[in-house]
C-alpha cells in the first residue's frame, strides 16, 4: 500500500493573477489537487488524503505537512510567481524537494511530467531550500512533512500566474485534468503502480 497525502496551496481567493482576473492560484491548485486525487485512485494499492476539506478554510502550514505523519509521499500543489506584475518571460516548472535525501528521481519525473503537458519554453527543474542557518527545510509545508517523518516530500510549482499564456492554460478544467493524469503517471512509474482493471458491462442477450 502506498500511502499519498496532497496538499492545495492557498485557500480561499488566494494569490489573483495579474494577467487574467479570473484566476487564483487558491481555486486552481484545489481543483487540481482533487483531480489528482480521483487519478491516483485508479491504480492498485494506492490510499489518498487531503490536507483540507474545505477549500475556504486555511491550515497553517507546517500543520499541513503534519497531516502526512504515516505517510510516504507529500505533494503541495501551487503556480509560481514573478512578484505581481505581468511577466511573459518566466515559464517553467520547478519541484521543491528536500535538501537531506535523494528525492531528486521523483522530483524531477514531476517536473518533467508537468512541464511536457503544458508545454512550457524553459526547461523543467528541482530545487531545495534551506532555513537561513540551513538547519531546516525553509518551507512550512515540507518542515512539516520533514518533522512527521515522511520520506518523500514536494512542492509542485505548475509555471507562472504571471504568465498570460499560462494562466490561461491553467485556467482551462480540461487542461487541470491533463496535468492531474500526468502527474499520476509519473508517480505510478516511480512505485511502478499498476492500474485496476476495470470489468466491461455484461451483455445481455435479447431473448
Amino acid at each position: 500500500m502506498i500511502k499519498i497525502c496532497l496538499d492545495a496551496g492557498h485557500y480561499g481567493k488566494y494569490n489573483q493573477s495579474p494577467c487574467n482576473k479570473k484566476y487564483f492560484e487558491s481555486e486552481a491548485m484545489w481543483k487540481l489537487t482533487e483531480y489528482l486525487k480521483e487519478e491516483l485512485l485508479t491504480y492498485k494499492g494506492v490510499h489518498v488524503i487531503t490536507t483540507r476539506k474545505d477549500q475556504a478554510k486555511d491550515l497553517a502550514l507546517y500543520n499541513r505537512g503534519q497531516r502526512a505523519k504515516g505517510y510516504d509521499l507529500f505533494i503541495s500543489e501551487h503556480s509560481n510567481a514573478v512578484g505581481s506584475r505581468v511577466d511573459n518571460n518566466a515559464d517553467y516548472v520547478v519541484v521543491y524537494r528536500s535538501y537531506k535525501n535523494n528525492a531528486d528521481d521523483l522530483g524531477l519525473k514531476l517536473a518533467k511530467a508537468v512541464a511536457n503537458t503544458m508545454g512550457t519554453k524553459q526547461n523543467p527543474r528541482t530545487s531545495t531550500r534551506k532555513s537561513e542557518k540551513g538547519d531546516w527545510e525553509y518551507y512550512g509545508v515540507l518542515r512539516g512533512a520533514d518533522d512527521a517523518g515522511c520520506p518523500l516530500f514536494y512542492i509542485v510549482e505548475n509555471s507562472f500566474h504571471t504568465n498570460p499564456i499560462s494562466t490561461t492554460w491553467l485556467l482551462d478544467d480540461s487542461n487541470l485534468k491533463k496535468l492531474a493524469q500526468a502527474q499520476a503517471k509519473a508517480i505510478a512509474a516511480y512505485y511502478n503502480l499498476k492500474v485496476i482493471p476495470t470489468l466491461p458491462a455484461k451483455a445481455i442477450t435479447p431473448e
